[in-house]
């Protein structure tokens, strides 16, 4: 006869029921076994899962195997779909201290979002499943006993690496986001009180990054050879946004007339955060028809 243990602090009646329904399907997939599984309550606010069986007369010799198998790969989907937030956010806690505790909440909730979407960071949550799935299996098979909380907290480093690589991306994209937000606020402040120098501006969005700046009369502007302003954000420049931003601030239009078929593009929303009331977006009008067909054709080669 076997039997495993295992016991852990669900926190809340969500995750109880979440642990009881994937140990109970664990159990429910061992066909033609006899298995019982209890579950109790246990000291310290803990619940105990409590698995019993014994293998059929005729190929009873896998049966340890299978069982261990689906309890691990049980455990780690709850690991993974109930407690994962909780874990990151320890490793977190340890690892860095922040300004505040808005701060903090904004990173956790960057971190919770890689976490659910499997982007950006080269880590999956089936990747991380199977890792906690083969450090389960490895300890139920020396051990009976299970206490999963400290198994997690103790028994999965290389996991825990993986969750750690989350957090560094995730901080290191919302220092970039605060130095990003920090020099649209400086730029805002210097075109506030920048005196105009030109009357209007068309800003003649192609595609993408590249515009065409022509003047009222909708002739090309003369760029002054100034060298504009350079952003540079975490020590690389802002290569998508800081050419036209830099000879906009150059030329400080009275008003910025921008021709675009893509209003919601980044690089427009940065130009209409910098320079505020100056802009106006123009979705369609003869200019705007008439550029965007010959644009194409000359695109196309014809």
């Amino acid at each position: 006869m076997d039997f495993f243990t295992v016991r852990v602090n669900c926190g809340s009646a969500e995750s109880e029921e979440r642990f009881k329904n994937l140990i109970q399907d664990a159990v429910n997939s061992l066909h033609n076994r006899e298995v019982q599984l209890t579950f109790q309550a246990a000291e310290g606010e803990m619940l105990e899962a409590v698995v019993i069986g014994r293998p059929d007369e005729d190929g009873g010799q896998d049966y340890p195997e299978q069982l261990i198998d689906l309890l691990s790969l049980g455990i780690a989907e709850y690991l993974i779909g109930v407690k994962e937030e909780e874990l990151a956010a320890r490793v977190m806690k340890r690892d860095y201290s922040f300004e505040s505790r808005d701060e903090a909440l904004q990173v956790q909730q960057m971190v919770n979002r890689m976490l659910a979407e499997d982007t950006e960071t080269g880590s999956s949550r089936e990747e991380r499943r199977t890792l906690i799935q083969e450090a389960l299996r490895e300890y139920l098979q020396a051990s009976s006993d299970l206490h999963l909380d400290g198994f997690a907290l103790f028994r999965l480093k290389t996991y825990e690496d993986k969750l750690r690589e989350i957090v560094d991306f995730a901080v290191d994209e919302y220092l970039l986001d605060k130095q990003y937000e920090e020099f649209i606020g400086l730029l805002q402040y210097f075109v506030y009180f920048q005196e105009p120098l030109t009357p209007l501006v068309h800003l003649m969005h192609k595609h993408g990054h590249e515009f065409a700046i022509l003047n009222e009369q909708f002739t090309p502007v003369h760029v002054p050879a100034s060298g504009g302003v350079v952003a540079r954000i975490a020590d690389q420049e802002m290569q998508m946004e800081d050419v036209i931003v830099s000879t906009l601030i150059s030329l400080s239009p009275d008003k910025i007339l921008i021709h675009t078929q893509d209003p919601d593009a980044q690089v427009i929303t940065t130009i209409s955060r910098i320079f505020g009331e100056r802009v106006e977006i123009c979705l369609l009008c003869p200019h705007c028809k008439l550029f965007h067909q010959e644009y194409r054709r000359l695109d196309q080669g014809r």
